[in-house]
């Protein structure tokens, strides 16, 4: 009871704060304006020349309409996960808001076992992670209807919904990780700004994969939140993908899956999607360990 008495508190802060549900939301909007300003234009129409010069002959009005549903489909898949980050991100903030009117100390010393206090806050963020990414999907999956495409099948929204259950796990646990170094509610301000801002980055959505240099690249492969979002791509996008390079050789699609970051490579050799989920699941449970043995030793006394 306890535990999920914190978990409805942590939850109704949130909700309560119209601040905080905006700033959470603010990398997904300023997304939403570079794509429908810049980027979406600019990636539609990379898509249509691809097309026109190695797909033969083709229907240019109906390649750019594939296109225009392809790339508004990668852009759903990067909102969600940049939503998995910022949102689980905010609801921990409140462990650290807690840690600094001191509330934390009152906790620690009751009879409650601190690791349901932990659990609150995770369970929390990824409860309401969650229903925001969900959220975002059937808004995102309605305006795809709209603008031409077709509805998810239930077998692909099944999927989808465990992948962002998936995604969103990894975040709360690793966002949880790094709330642990920060004590002040004016620091985790700051560096949930930064956050915000370099998940688009570290994601490859701002900029494609294709477009960054081998190094960045190579790096950004090590980092889970690449590989969530790869997940995401790859499942949001497969129809759009046959649909879109129909009839083309199948070199043509392959790379284009792995210049947006749909696909992973390292060398000549294609990461597997079930490596990706299990390097997602052990990220998590590793920041979920990291964090327990943290707090553990963590001196919090009553001031």
């Amino acid at each position: 009871m306890t535990l999920a008495r914190l978990v409805k508190r942590n939850i109704l802060i949130y909700a309560r704060n119209r601040a905080n549900v905006f700033f959470s939301l603010l990398s997904m909007l300023i997304i939403i304006g570079l794509m429908a300003i810049f980027l979406g234009d600019m990636n539609t129409d990379n898509v249509v020349n691809l097309l026109q010069e190695y797909g033969g002959v083709r229907d240019t009005a109906q390649d750019r309409a594939n296109a225009e549903q392809l790339v508004l489909l990668w852009t759903l898949a990067g909102i969600i996960v940049v939503n998995s980050v910022t949102i689980t991100m905010s609801m921990v903030g409140f462990m650290v808001e807690d840690e600094d009117q001191h509330r934390l100390s009152g906790f620690y010393v009751s009879p409650v076992n601190r690791a349901v206090f932990v659990m609150g806050y995770i369970l929390a963020a990824i409860i309401m992670g969650f229903i925001i990414c969900l959220l975002t999907l059937a808004i995102g999956d309605l305006y795809v209807w709209l603008t031409g495409g077709s509805l998810m099948t239930m077998a692909e929204l099944g999927r989808i919904l465990l992948l962002i259950l998936l995604n969103v796990f990894m975040s709360a646990s690793m966002v949880f990780f790094i709330a642990n170094f920060v004590h002040s509610t004016s620091a985790f301000s700051g560096l949930s700004t930064i956050i915000g801002t370099l998940v688009g980055f570290l994601s490859a959505i701002y900029l494609p994969m294709g477009m960054l240099p081998s190094n960045i690249q190579n790096a950004l492969k090590c980092l889970p939140l690449l590989h969530g979002s790869s997940l995401m791509r790859d499942a949001l996008t497969k129809e759009a993908l046959l649909t879109t390079f129909n009839n083309c050789p199948k070199e043509l699609a392959d790379g284009y899956r792995e210049y947006m970051g749909i696909t992973i490579s390292w060398g000549s050799h294609t990461v597997s999607s079930q490596y990706k989920v299990i390097f997602l699941l052990i990220s998590g449970i590793i920041f979920i360990i990291v964090s327990a043995l943290i707090q553990r030793k963590r001196n919090t006394v009553v001031r």
